[in-house]
């Protein structure tokens, strides 16, 4: 992967460059314009960039706020220039800062954000619903963030399937949710499962702890799945568009765990 990016960038010319990675393509224009021409007003830079001289004067402002261009005032006109070539990697510099002093301020955000979550109490149950089979992946990495963030041991899912939803065609859970599985036996969390089985029509239910079981669960064809993360529950249905909901509800989790536990 890496060599073909090599390969591509090349075949790039200055402005590719810059586009690829720093700034638009106008910006990259105008910050080229002024380090081979040095000082010049906004209304040269548009005449130059074929561009309206409000809209050139927006580009220069913003690479002037990015410290990539210098302004002063000469003849009582505002001038614009790039100091040295040393301003890109002054700012990849500044850049890592932000970043690194980003990382370290995060899990105290998260805590106090923890602290308003649990403040925070709505008459309506918290409710998100995605589609297409890409967010699949997304309904299995929340999964793994609530169990992080609340410390949860185990999870319970319930699964409905029929002989119609065991297609040939059909794929196995842990293809769609990628490494979930592993995360869950490198954290030695365990997954309680139920399912619900026959031919055309669910007659029976059978529980297990065997997470391949539900690993190699064939899906698709109408087939169901809860997950029931302590206070949250994840619905999927494998439509011809899979979809999922979350549902954030404490009342509707606890009846889920009351049904399990009554159940076999």
């Amino acid at each position: 992967m890496w060599n073909l990016f090599s390969q591509y960038i090349k075949n790039m010319d200055l402005k590719g460059l810059l586009t690829e990675v720093w700034l638009k393509q106008k910006h990259s224009e105008v910050f080229i314009l002024l380090y081979k021409y040095w000082a010049k007003p906004a209304s040269t830079i548009a005449q130059m960039i074929k561009q309206e001289r409000t809209a050139t004067y927006k580009i220069l402002q913003i690479l002037v706020n990015k410290w990539l261009v210098s302004e002063n005032i000469k003849n009582w006109v505002k001038h614009f220039f790039v100091s040295n070539k040393e301003v890109l990697r002054n700012q990849i510099l500044e850049e890592k800062r932000k970043i690194e002093k980003q990382e370290k301020l995060l899990p105290q955000i998260e805590q106090e954000l923890n602290l308003l979550d649990k403040q925070r109490i709505s008459p309506i149950p918290k409710m998100r619903f995605f589609e297409a089979e890409d967010w699949i992946i997304n309904l299995f990495r929340d999964i793994l963030i609530e169990l992080k963030e609340k410390k949860y041991s185990k999870i319970k899912c319930i699964s409905a399937n029929t002989f119609e939803s065991m297609s040939v065609n059909n794929k196995n859970l842990d293809e769609l949710a990628w490494n979930f599985f592993e995360e869950l036996k490198q954290k030695n969390i365990k997954i309680e499962w139920y399912l619900a089985t026959w031919m055309m029509s669910l007659e029976q239910m059978i529980k297990s702890n065997n997470m391949i079981d539900i690993e190699k669960l064939s899906v698709w064809n109408n087939s169901l799945n809860f997950f029931i993360v302590w206070e949250i529950v994840y619905l999927i249905i494998f439509k011809q568009v899979p979809f999922w909901i979350k549902l954030e509800s404490t009342e509707f989790a606890d009846l889920m765990h009351f049904m399990l536990k009554r159940m076999l």
